[in-house]
């Protein structure tokens, strides 16, 4: 049944992954410049003065470093939700694959933090501003934990229907 409530839960956590992957993690002020930190790497990013009169434009210019270790365990995460949704046939592994899923997202927090402040000490940032989307993982954790005790409870159900009355 792919009706469950855990579907629910586990498709969320993908949806918030993936939405993840392309949102700004943080940015680092420096002498040299602004540089901002994604998934996908880090790059300065250059405030282009309007010539009108109206505000500037911020456009975002060559990656410094790419951050493949962010980016593929990011995506290793919400594969693995997504994996997660049609293993409905057979519990147990449905259950064995959220707890990895879960292990995989604290992970990708200690990954982050030490990605960015080895690149804060690297860039010599006089100032870092953490972005609010680093909630979304956080929030995938819980939907994913969520899914992991609908799950035991679907099959602690299942199995006192097998008991002999």
């Amino acid at each position: 049944m792919i009706q469950r409530i855990q579907t629910i839960y586990l498709l969320l956590a993908a949806a918030l992954m993936a939405t993840f992957l392309f949102c700004p993690i943080a940015q680092f002020d420096t002498p040299d410049g602004l540089y901002s930190f994604t998934s996908q790497g880090v790059s300065t990013v250059m405030a282009e003065p309007a010539t009108d009169g109206s505000e500037a434009t911020i456009a975002q210019t060559s990656v410094f470093t790419a951050t493949w270790g962010v980016l593929a365990l990011g995506a290793v995460i919400t594969v693995l939700s997504l994996v997660a949704i049609f293993l409905y046939k057979n519990r147990p592994n449905q259950a064995r694959v959220c707890m990895i899923n879960a292990f995989f997202m604290v992970t990708f927090y200690i990954i982050i933090f030490l990605s960015g402040y080895t690149f804060q000490n690297d860039l010599a940032a006089t100032h870092t501003s953490w972005s609010a989307y680093l909630v979304m993982p956080f929030v995938a954790l819980v939907l994913d934990i969520l899914a992991y005790r609908a799950i035991n409870k679907d099959e602690q159900l299942v199995r006192s229907m097998d008991r002999i009355r």
